[in-house]
C-alpha cells in the first residue's frame, strides 16, 4: 500500500511572512486507504459548522483562527472549537504528520541575501529525508501550488531519487519516494489542506502571537494533537 506525502508551506512571502522567522513545510502522510475518509472528515467539518458544504469550500488555517471568508462572524471560541474539529482529523485517522524548518535570518547571514531562493528547496529535502528514512511503504508527493518553486522542486527530486545526495546540500538519496512531485491547487486537495491546518498552527506557536488565555490555551491544545502525530521532524536549520 502506497501513501500520499501532502505538503503545504508558511512564511515563505506574503503578508506577515517578516514577521515569521522560520520557512516550514509541513506533511501530512496518508494511507492509500485513508484518502477517502479524510475528504469525507473535511466535509463533515463544514457539514458541523455551516450545515452545508459551499462549493468552494476548503479548510484553511488562517481563515479559520482569523474568523475569514466561510468563518465570518462566528466567536473566538467556535473558531477554537473549528480548528480543534479540523486538527482532531489527524488522530481519527492515525495520519502521519512531519515538518522541516529553515530559519531565514541565519540562513541569509550565513549565506547572504540570495539564499532566499534556496529555503523553500532546502526545507523540502529535509522534509523528504526524514520522511524516506521514517518507513519502507513507497509514497507519492502532493504539494500545495507554489509557481516560482515547482520546476526547480521537481528536479531536485528526481535528482535525490537517481543520485545519492544530490539535494541543495548533500544528503540522503531517496529510496521509497516514487513518481514526480506533483503540484496542485489547495481547493482540490483535503490532504494539502490538512498540512496547511498542521503548518498555520506550528508557525501560529513557535511565534507566540496569541496574547489571550484561551486562544493560548486552545493553540496549545492543537499543537498537542499536531505532536502526538508527529514521528519524525527536522530541527530548524542553520543552527544559531
Amino acid at each position: 500500500m502506497a501513501q500520499l506525502v501532502y505538503i503545504d508551506e508558511t512564511g515563505s512571502s506574503g503578508k506577515g511572512a517578516k514577521r515569521q522567522p522560520l520557512l516550514t513545510l509541513a506533511a501530512v502522510i496518508v494511507d492509500e486507504d485513508k484518502v477517502k475518509p479524510l475528504a469525507e472528515g473535511v466535509r463533515e467539518i463544514a457539514w458541523k459548522h455551516l450545515q452545508w458544504v459551499p462549493a468552494t469550500f476548503e479548510l484553511h488555517g488562517v481563515e479559520i483562527w482569523n474568523g475569514k471568508s466561510f468563518w465570518n462572524g462566528m466567536p473566538h471560541a467556535k473558531l477554537i472549537e473549528v480548528y480543534e474539529d479540523s486538527i482532531a482529523i489527524l488522530q481519527d485517522l492515525e495520519l502521519e504528520s512531519s515538518h522541516a524548518s529553515i530559519h531565514k535570518d541565519r540562513l541569509r547571514r550565513r549565506y547572504g541575501d540570495s539564499s532566499d531562493q534556496r529555503a523553500y528547496l532546502l526545507a523540502l529535502q529535509f522534509l523528504l529525508e526524514k520522511i524516506d528514512a521514517g518507513g519502507s511503504q513507497n509514497k507519492i508527493l502532493v504539494a500545495d501550488e507554489a509557481k516560482e518553486h515547482e520546476l526547480t522542486a521537481i528536479k531536485m527530486v528526481a535528482d535525490m531519487q537517481d543520485w545519492a545526495g544530490r539535494g541543495e546540500v548533500p544528503g540522503r538519496h531517496l529510496k521509497t519516494i516514487i513518481d514526480s512531485m506533483h503540484f496542485v491547487s489547495s481547493h482540490a486537495s483535503p490532504g494539502v489542506q490538512m498540512a496547511d491546518v498542521v503548518a498555520f498552527a506550528l508557525q501560529r506557536h513557535w511565534n507566540e502571537w496569541d496574547k489571550h488565555p484561551d486562544a493560548k490555551a486552545g493553540i496549545a491544545r492543537i499543537v498537542d494533537v499536531v505532536w502526538s502525530r508527529t514521528f519524525t521532524w527536522r530541527e530548524p536549520w542553520p543552527r544559531a
